[in-house]
């Protein structure tokens, strides 16, 4: 899977007219080594940033939000929620939810059955 966040970053990137990504990171109020872990590392940036990075692209955040979300879900049952959330709501209502699917997939962890 793509990380979302980097594809994101390249589009915000490149609406901007900059070419090196220190350029865009400063933009976007972020070190360059920030970039660069969401590059090698594969980490997400924080929703406030997506959401800036959405703005400027004319995007709805929730989509990107919740794509970062399930890439750095590793349990692949936190990830099955999430995709369920987002196939059964689409992305606007997947955002409002997710406070629930996290609570739902902490009781999946413990074995707790039933809803909340």
């Amino acid at each position: 899977m793509k990380n979302p966040t980097v594809e994101l970053f390249e589009s915000y990137k490149s609406s901007l007219g900059v070419r090196t990504d220190c350029a865009a990171a400063e933009s976007l109020g972020v070190k360059n080594q920030t970039v660069n872990n969401w590059r090698s590392r594969g980490s997400q940036a924080e929703p406030r940033l997506l959401k800036r990075m959405c703005t400027k692209l004319k995007l709805d955040p929730a989509e990107w939000i919740l794509r970062a979300q399930m890439t750095q879900t590793p349990d692949p049952k936190n990830k099955q929620i999430w995709r369920g959330i987002a196939k059964q709501f689409g992305y606007k209502i997947a955002l409002v939810a997710a406070p629930l699917a996290s609570m739902l997939a902490a009781q999946l962890a413990s074995g707790q059955s039933g809803l909340l």
